[in-house]
């Protein structure tokens, strides 16, 4: 059985929508097992906070026919922030689903628990950041002979610099993380982007 923890994981790090129309296939890694990571050491989630568009991803089951990803994070209480993550689905329709992330302990900065209604909850590893270009995020589990290995890139704007995201994918290599399989995301002037942001008063999170 797939490791359900981990499937949730994914629906919080990125726009992650399962649809009837896609093939219930998992991309297996290359690796024998998940390499051992570590998070960005003075992680602070309150500037980490508000939008971010998915630059590049490892293609997965959950985002088949995706795109113009968004995910956007706003606080709630100390230690808790919403999480609304909006795409556009092949069929040009719009998609989102909304939860929330908790910071598990001071001694693990950069590790978010991940919480949707209905779902077991999951992690997010956040392996570095500027807060103003570029978020490195990665998550990786074995599911029997499986290893599910999946990462995103994520940038405060639309597009990315060659500069930053040379400066963000270091990140993952620096773990042995097989860059190669990232694939460039649809943003830009043909997405639709919904709700607005900054939250107009007439739309709630």
């Amino acid at each position: 059985m797939l490791n359900t923890r981990f499937i949730t994981t994914l629906l919080a790090v990125a726009i992650i929508f399962v649809s009837g129309t896609h093939a219930a296939v998992f991309r297996r890694s290359s690796r024998a097992t998940c390499p051992q990571v570590t998070t960005k050491p003075d992680f602070n989630y309150i500037p980490y906070a508000g939008l971010w568009y998915e630059i590049e991803r490892f293609e997965n089951v959950f985002q088949q026919g995706t795109s113009c990803e968004r995910a956007i994070y706003e606080e709630i209480s100390v230690g808790v922030v919403s999480v609304l993550n909006t795409a556009v689905l092949a069929d040009g329709s719009l998609t989102n689903i909304t939860g929330s992330a908790t910071a598990i302990s001071p001694d693990e900065p950069g590790h978010l628990i991940v919480s949707f209604p209905g779902r077991p909850d999951g992690d997010y590893l956040v392996l570095d950041t500027d807060y103003t270009n570029y978020a490195s995020v990665y998550s990786c589990d074995v599911a029997g002979a499986f290893v599910l290995e999946y990462a995103w890139l994520l940038g405060r704007e639309q597009t990315m610099t060659q500069e930053v995201m040379d400066v963000a994918l270091s990140k993952f290599t620096q773990f042995g993380v097989d860059v190669s399989q990232f694939q460039l995301t649809t943003q830009g002037e043909t997405c639709v982007y919904y709700p607005e942001y900054p939250f107009p008063p007439s739309v709630s999170k």
